[in-house]
């Protein structure tokens, strides 16, 4: 739970109103309720199914699902309820193929990585094993599906040789629609970041990472073979990497890199929203410089529709003196920039900014043409919420509160957000609301909600 107290996981859907028009978002229903909090992991599909995958201390993994215009299912385990589930990510495509790769930690931390897949058509599939104990440490899963259910997964191996399994090699692995998962093939021993993936409407994608301060990557064709390993990119500084691709290999990558002005005492550090991308039958061409600002950037999010349009969005942090307001005088503005996969990204444009916020923890997805983000706020000590937007990316209205909660302190930082679109515009927003004081064993509620 991000907040001592009474707490609730809200899940909204909305329908969005032609832009810009602000999206309406409906109140919550209740779905569950525990004394610990929620990890979340979501996703939507072409057909406007949704699929929410949660952990708890309480239990292990548990799915609800979601059909466009329907009721939320009760919660169900995951197929043969598997157990040590860590870290799970979700991806969603097509008419109804899903995929859910996760951490195994038993009976050690960073045992294994699992896989359950549902092609098109078909029911959710027991968990396959892709990585056991001989990969030497496992984790950070990545997973990316297409529409007809092929699948990509990456992940660190040989993490047991560094501290706090926080790093490793970097292995991937491919199913075809209807298949079994590869052998992984172990693309770089060095120890590196976690890969991003990407995959294409067409089957076509990619794997990137990085180390020593370059940006590599793998691309994979429609037949799942895999390509050279590349240092496609040496900006130097290189954190938090995304991947996004588009038809016949088309794809863009971005990262937060940094560098330094002035000498001595008058030294300052800059950071760079950076991005370089591959129009399709080209290579990468050179790194180009979306944003440079002398604030901090946390994290960039990056998403693509199966048009190929992406769009990258990020939150950008002042230190102000003013210690009342967002979190101790830090405050922070929303940006996002567009541009189809390939092509080179414009200057941003401003999603939300102003009223002495703090923003942050943002989650990005996009279909049709269209996106849905999400982050939580906090306006002061013991004022937090949680925001959303839906829209196409040039023209997107005033963001809504979801929940805003005064007086109420926080023990764990912001809420914690996640989104889904559907090509239909109906967005689900997922977060965590406390809603009342601090008893000695608090209360998390899981709550949901439909609308438009």
């Amino acid at each position: 739970m991000t907040r001592a107290g009474t707490a609730a996981l809200a899940v909204l859907a909305a329908a969005a109103l032609a832009a810009p028009a602000r999206a309406a978002f409906a109140p919550p229903v209740q779905l569950e309720s525990g004394s610990t909090g929620f990890n979340l992991a979501a996703d939507t599909d072409a057909a406007g199914f949704t699929t929410l995958l949660t952990t708890s201390g309480n239990h292990g993994p548990r799915l609800y699902e979601h059909a466009a215009g329907g009721p939320w299912s009760a919660a169900t385990p995951l197929p043969d309820d598997p157990k040590g589930v860590a870290g799970p990510v979700v991806d969603a495509a097509g008419t109804g193929a899903l995929g859910i790769a996760w951490r195994v930690d038993v009976p050690r931390h960073y045992a294994a990585i699992a896989v359950a897949m549902r092609d098109p058509g078909g029911t959710l599939g027991e968990p396959v094993q892709v990585a056991g104990p001989d990969a030497g440490g496992v984790r950070h899963p990545a997973l990316a599906i297409d529409r007809a259910g092929d699948a990509l997964l990456a992940f660190h191996v040989d993490t047991s040789a560094t501290h706090l399994n926080r790093g490793g090699g970097i292995a991937i692995a491919r199913r075809a629609a209807g298949g079994a998962f590869s052998k992984p093939a172990v693309v770089d021993r060095a120890v590196s970041s976690a890969p991003a993936v990407a995959l294409g409407p067409d089957g076509t994608g990619i794997v990137a990472w990085t180390h020593d301060r370059g940006v590599y990557a793998v691309s994979v064709g429609a037949d799942g073979r895999l390509g050279k390993v590349k240092r496609i990119a040496s900006p130097g500084s290189v954190a938090s990497l995304v991947a996004a691709t588009g038809p016949d290999g088309a794809a863009t990558l971005a990262w937060i890199g940094r560098h330094a002005v002035g000498k001595g005492p008058s030294a300052r550090t800059r950071r760079d929203v950076q991005a370089i991308a591959r129009a399709a039958g080209h290579a990468f061409a050179a790194i180009g410089t979306v944003a440079s600002t002398a604030d901090f950037v946390r994290s960039v999010r990056l998403a693509a529709d199966d048009g190929g349009r992406v769009t990258l969005a990020w939150s950008r942090e002042h230190f102000g003196e003013d210690r009342s307001i967002g979190t101790r005088g830090i405050t922070s503005t929303v940006l996002a920039t567009t541009a189809s996969a390939g092509e080179r990204l414009p200057a941003p444009r401003t999603v939300a900014s102003g009223g002495g916020l703090y923003r942050a923890q943002l989650a990005l997805t996009a279909a049709a043409g269209r996106v849905a983000m999400t982050w939580g706020f906090q306006a002061n000590r013991n004022h937090f919420g949680v925001q959303a937007v839906v829209g196409r990316p040039a023209a997107l209205g005033a963001p809504q509160t979801l929940v805003s909660v005064p007086d109420q302190p926080s023990y764990g930082g912001l809420p914690s957000a996640v989104a889904t679109l559907a090509p239909s515009g109906v967005a689900t927003v997922v977060y965590v609301e406390s809603v009342g004081g601090a008893p000695a064993i608090p209360v998390v509620r899981l709550l949901a909600a439909d609308g438009s």
